[in-house]
């Protein structure tokens, strides 16, 4: 039997220690510019030589995104952190997706634009009215919740018994909140199906009646066209049947269709911005929301100069290295968000130039193995990041998508994939197509697919069902 024995010995390892200004470069790559900013200010009350650059300031105001000055420490910072192996890779996802004047008359033209007012976003007209009819907070907290899991039509379909386990809620609280938001304006938000839509507006306009009930409540029979069986159903004439008819074609069955698509998905102003100059593609930072930051070192300076303990010294210089780490740490971030961004459109450019039947199959590996990079690090920069090109505004992980095979052709992505089974549907005549019907209509055209998978792009993009677009076809809606 061997004998276990203890013996000293000398082994050669590498690792990396996580510095707190590392894990502070690490948190800036997945900031977006919004979330940066808010990161910002709190440092900047933290430290006493941080400044936000608004351009009056003069003194040391080490321009912290020049893009000359950008390229000189780009691998100082990457380097550190890509040594990190925890990968975040993006799944395939889906989005969904200033002129000025002046001279004689610019009062007239000022007193105009400030009478003329602006239309509000879905998210500002909801939470205005959170705000006037909810005076608790926690119910303010809750509300807000739930039009976050609102779907684009409107609906919320998320189970309230799962949302009170996540936020420790009894569901009785969720669905008292939930009574009083299904009076929101438009008429029909919140509401839980088709059938529960049309009864919030008739009964804001006054138009429900026992018939009317029965009518909506049978809209499986209205889709199948049986309009004698209805009129049975409803103890009513087959005539009054198309009365009701045309009162629920007067219904709006997408409550938040008067909103812009762009509205619903909440996208912040983007972080970056694309654009064609003359035949090249310019990739650039967005700096109206790129918050700047300067180092006072005339301030550290003068402070130094004095008679201080050294408690007191070893704070300040603590507090002026963590303020030039920080600066270091921006630079890097916008250099490296600029490199990737690049990168995407040069591999991208076909889906500016023709459209999203055009975009190519992408992963972070990809972008990583071309910059050199790691793919955590990717991961991080595309992370909440919003890209401003001639097609819309996007996310940048909307860019990365899996490969589909496609016969004798290449690949294609999951997005081409989303966009022809969206086409397909847009195209529908009286006949809907079911999910296994697209599913024959892509192999024609060379696109291996299952059936479930169609069934969870066209769930990704909210399409109803073949059956619930049948139904709507019915009413003529």
């Amino acid at each position: 039997m061997a004998k276990l024995s203890q013996i000293p010995g000398i082994k050669l390892s590498q690792n990396i220690a996580l510095t707190p200004q590392l894990i502070q470069a690490i948190k800036l790559f997945e900031l977006n510019n919004l979330e940066l900013e808010e990161y910002i200010n709190k440092e900047i009350i933290d430290n006493p030589f941080l400044d936000k650059d608004d351009g009056s300031n003069e003194e040391d105001v080490n321009d912290n995104y020049n893009e000359d000055n950008l390229s000189e420490n780009i691998t100082s910072i990457e380097d550190e952190i890509d040594i990190s192996t925890q990968e975040n890779p993006i799944d395939d996802q889906s989005n969904i997706f200033d002129n000025t004047y002046s001279g004689e008359n610019s009062e007239i033209t000022n007193y105009i634009e400030e009478t003329i007012s602006s239309k509000k976003s879905l998210n500002e007209s909801l939470t205005e009215q959170v705000n006037f009819t909810f005076k608790d907070d926690l119910e303010k907290k809750i509300a807000l919740l739930l039009i976050d899991n609102l779907e684009s039509s409107g609906f919320l379909k998320i189970s309230l018994k799962d949302f009170s386990s996540e936020i420790g809620i009894s569901e009785k609280i969720i669905n008292d909140i939930l009574v009083k938001l299904k009076k929101f304006d438009p008429i029909g938000v919140f509401s839980q199906s088709l059938e529960e839509c049309f009864f919030l507006q008739l009964e804001d306009r006054k138009l429900l009646n026992k018939r009317i009930e029965k009518l909506i409540s049978n809209l499986e029979i209205l889709a199948s066209g049986e309009i004698k069986k209805l009129s049975k159903i409803c103890q009513t004439e087959e005539s009054e049947v198309y009365e009701m008819l045309k009162i629920l074609r007067s219904c709006n069955p997408r409550p938040l269709s008067s909103f812009d698509e762009n509205d619903r998905n909440d996208i912040n102003e983007p972080d970056i911005i694309v654009k064609k100059v003359k035949s090249r593609w310019v990739v650039e930072l967005n700096e109206n929301t790129l918050p700047k930051v300067l180092i006072n070192t005339g301030y550290y300076e003068e402070l130094a100069s004095k008679k201080l303990t050294k408690e007191d010294k070893d704070y300040l210089a603590t507090r002026y290295a963590s303020g030039k780490w920080m600066l270091k740490a921006l630079e890097q971030r916008s250099a490296t968000i600029l490199r990737v961004s690049r990168e995407i459109i040069e591999q991208q450019n076909l889906f500016l130039e023709k459209g999203l039947a055009y975009i190519k199959p992408m992963i972070l590996k990809d972008i990583a193995k071309e910059l050199d990079l790691h793919e955590s690090t990717i991961s991080r920069i595309t992370n909440s990041k919003e890209i401003d090109t001639p097609r819309g505004i996007y996310p940048l992980k909307f860019f990365f998508s899996k490969a589909i095979s496609s016969d004798g052709k290449e690949d294609i992505s999951s997005q081409s994939v989303k966009s022809k089974i969206k086409d397909l549907i847009n195209n529908e005549t009286d006949k809907t197509l079911s999910d296994t019907k697209l599913k024959d209509l892509l192999s024609v055209d060379g696109i291996k697919i299952a059936r479930r998978t169609i069934t969870k792009y066209r769930e990704e993009m909210n399409i109803p069902s073949s059956f619930e677009r049948k139904k709507i076809k019915k009413l003529r809606i």
